[in-house]
C-alpha cells in the first residue's frame, strides 16, 4: 500500500470490518437502553416461546451489526496528500475529515490478535484540536503506520514515502528508558482505581440483595444442623466476612489480570525527540509523542501507590475548549528517582534541571494563612449553618455537624504542609496533595496567559494567588506573597514574548 498521493480515494484492508464490527458493538452497548429498546419492543409483540424469541433476537442483532459494519467499511475511503490525511466515511450522513500534519500530535497504533496475525494495525490520529482521536484508518500495514509517522516526524512537508517502498529514513537513536517487569503489573494492579468505580457500580445491587442475607443464612444454618452441624451467630459473621474478602480478593485478581493485559512488556522508548510506548498481551497498543508537544509533566500519587513508594507520570498535551478527557502520555507506576530522570530528558534542553521528588528539599512552603482560610470558610462556617438550620428538627443530634470543623481543619493543615512550589529561569514546579503527592511541571514560555488574584482575606495578609494557563489547562500557587507573584507574572511574560519556540 502506497502512502503517496495517487489522486484517487483508496480503502483499506477487507479486515477493517473486524474494526467497524467492534465499534458499532461499543457503541450499542455504551447506549444499551436506547439501542435495544426497539429490538425489546419487537420481542414482547412477537407471539412465541422465550427460546424462539431469543433465537430471534440474537440473530436479528448479529445481521443488524454485520450489516452496519459492511455498510460502514464499504463507504470509507481514504487518501494521503503531502500535508494532511483525508478521510470520507458514513452511510447514510457523510463525513469528510481533513486532518493536517501540522496539527497532530502523535499517530498511535493499537493491533489486536487476529490483526497481530494479519500483520495489520489500527492507527489512531490524535490532534491539537480534539478531545480525542479525530480520526482512524483500521486495518492499514505496520510498514504503512510507520511510513505515516516518518511523515509526521519530518522536518519539512515532504510526501511521505513508499511504506512498502526502498526509500530509506535517517537513523535516529532509539534509547529504551523504562521496562515493566511482573512485579510492575502487580502494582499497577492493586493502584488501578477502576477496582473502586466497579464497587460503585454493584453498590446498589448488593443494597437489593441485602434482605436475603438473613434468609441464605438462616437456610445454611438448617442444613447444617441437619447435617448435625451447629452454627451460632459467630459463625453466621465469619461467613459474611469470608464472603465479603473473597469478593474483594476477585476484584484484585481482575485488577491485576487487566494490568496484565493492557501493560504486559510495556516499554518507553525515545527515539530523538519522539517518545514512544509498547505495551500489550492481546492487544499491542503503541503510542507516539513529540517531546515538544508536553505542556505539563505531573508525578502523582494515590494511597495505594504512596504504600508502594511510587508515582505515575503523566505528560499532559494540548486540548480544545470543548470538554471532553484531557490528553495524555502515561508512564503507570515509577520511581521518584526514574520520575526525575525523565523530567530531566523531557524538558531538556530548556527545563529538567529541578527535581519533580516531592520530598525534595527545594520546594518553598505557601503561607499558613492557607489553613485559617479553609477552616473559617469551608469549615466552621458551614459546620455552624448546619448546626443551627437543624437544631430544631433534630434536637441535640445537629451538635454532630460541628464535627465537620475538626475534619476541615485536619484536611486543611495537611494541604498546607504538602504544598509548596519551585522554580528557576525556565521553569516551575507546584507541589500538593492530601493522602498522596502530587507535583505539576511547566516550562515559562509555554504559559499563554497569566493572573495575580487577591481575595479580601488575601488582599489584607498581602497574599495573592498566582494562575498560568496553558493548552492544556491551568496551574495555580495559592498564597503566596504578593510580591513573588507580581515578580513571577511579570517574568513569566517576559519570558513568553522572548521565546521563539513554539507554545505547543
Amino acid at each position: 500500500m502506497s502512502t503517496t498521493d495517487s489522486g484517487r480515494w483508496r480503502r483499506t484492508s477487507p479486515f477493517a470490518i473486524l474494526f467497524f464490527f467492534g465499534r458499532i458493538f461499543r457503541l450499542i452497548a455504551k447506549n444499551a437502553w436506547q439501542s435495544l429498546a426497539p429490538l425489546v419492543a419487537l420481542l414482547v409483540a412477537y407471539e412465541g416461546n422465550i427460546v424462539n424469541k431469543l433465537i430471534f433476537a440474537s440473530i436479528g442483532f448479529s445481521v443488524f451489526i454485520s450489516a452496519a459494519a459492511l455498510l460502514s467499511y464499504w463507504f470509507f475511503r481514504f487518501r494521503i496528500s503531502a500535508d494532511s490525511v483525508l478521510i470520507r466515511h458514513g452511510v447514510f450522513k457523510k463525513k469528510q475529515l481533513d486532518i493536517k500534519f501540522d496539527r497532530l500530535q502523535g499517530i498511535n497504533t493499537e493491533q489486536g490478535l487476529i490483526y497481530r496475525l494479519l500483520g495489520l494495525v489500527t492507527v489512531n490520529f490524535d490532534t491539537a484540536g480534539s478531545t480525542g482521536n479525530e480520526g482512524n484508518l483500521p486495518a492499514v500495514t505496520q510498514r504503512f503506520a510507520d511510513s505515516l509517522r516518518a511523515r509526521l516526524e519530518a522536518p519539512s512537508p515532504a510526501h511521505i514515502t513508499n511504506g512498502e517502498g526502498e526509500d530509506k529514513q535517517s537513523e535516529t537513536r532509539t534509547d529504551e528508558l523504562v521496562r515493566f517487569d511482573w512485579r510492575d503489573m502487580l502494582r499497577i494492579g492493586l493502584a488501578d482505581r477502576r477496582a473502586l468505580i466497579v464497587f460503585a457500580v454493584i453498590g446498589p445491587f448488593i443494597e437489593r440483595i441485602d434482605d436475603h442475607i438473613e434468609r441464605y443464612l438462616a437456610t445454611l444454618v438448617d442444613i447444617a444442623a441437619v447435617n448435625g452441624v451447629e452454627l451460632d451467630g459467630i459463625s453466621g459473621i465469619s461467613i459474611a466476612v469470608a464472603v465479603f474478602f473473597t469478593v474483594v480478593f476477585l476484584f484484585i485478581v481482575v485488577s491485576i489480570a487487566a494490568a496484565f493485559l493492557r501493560y504486559n512488556n510495556f516499554r518507553l522508548l525515545l527515539q530523538g525527540k519522539t517518545l514512544r510506548s509498547h505495551a500489550g498481551l492481546l492487544t499491542a497498543y503503541e503510542h507516539s509523542m513529540d517531546l515538544g508537544k508536553i505542556q505539563t509533566l505531573r508525578l502523582q500519587q494515590g494511597v495505594a501507590l504512596r504504600l508502594m513508594k511510587r508515582f505515575q507520570l503523566t505528560a499532559h498535551q494540548a486540548i480544545s475548549a470543548r470538554k471532553g478527557r484531557r490528553k495524555a502520555f502515561e508512564v503507570p507506576v515509577i520511581t521518584a528517582e526514574i520520575g526525575d530522570a525523565l523530567h530531566s530528558r523531557f524538558l531538556a534542553p530548556d527545563g529538567g534541571r529541578l527535581s519533580l521528588n516531592p520530598a525534595s528539599s527545594g520546594f518553598v512552603a505557601i503561607s499558613p494563612y492557607s489553613v485559617r482560610s479553609k477552616i473559617l470558610f469551608a469549615g466552621l462556617l458551614p459546620a455552624l449553618l448546619a448546626t443551627v438550620v437543624l437544631m430544631k428538627p433534630l434536637g441535640s443530634l445537629a451538635l454532630f455537624f460541628l464535627l465537620w470543623l475538626p475534619i476541615v481543619a485536619a484536611a486543611a493543615y495537611q494541604n498546607w504542609k504538602r504544598a509548596g512550589y519551585v522554580h528557576d529561569d525556565e521553569e516551575i514546579i507546584r507541589r500538593s496533595g492530601l493522602l498522596g503527592y502530587r507535583t505539576v511541571s511547566l516550562l515559562f514560555r509555554k504559559v499563554q496567559r497569566v493572573t495575580v488574584s487577591q481575595s479580601r482575606y488575601q488582599r489584607r495578609k498581602q497574599l495573592a494567588t498566582l494562575q498560568m494557563y496553558l493548552a492544556s489547562g491551568s496551574v495555580k500557587v495559592p498564597y503566596i506573597k504578593h510580591e513573588k507573584a507580581k515578580q513571577l507574572r511579570d517574568y513569566i511574560l517576559y519570558k513568553v514574548e522572548t521565546s521563539r519556540k513554539a507554545w505547543h
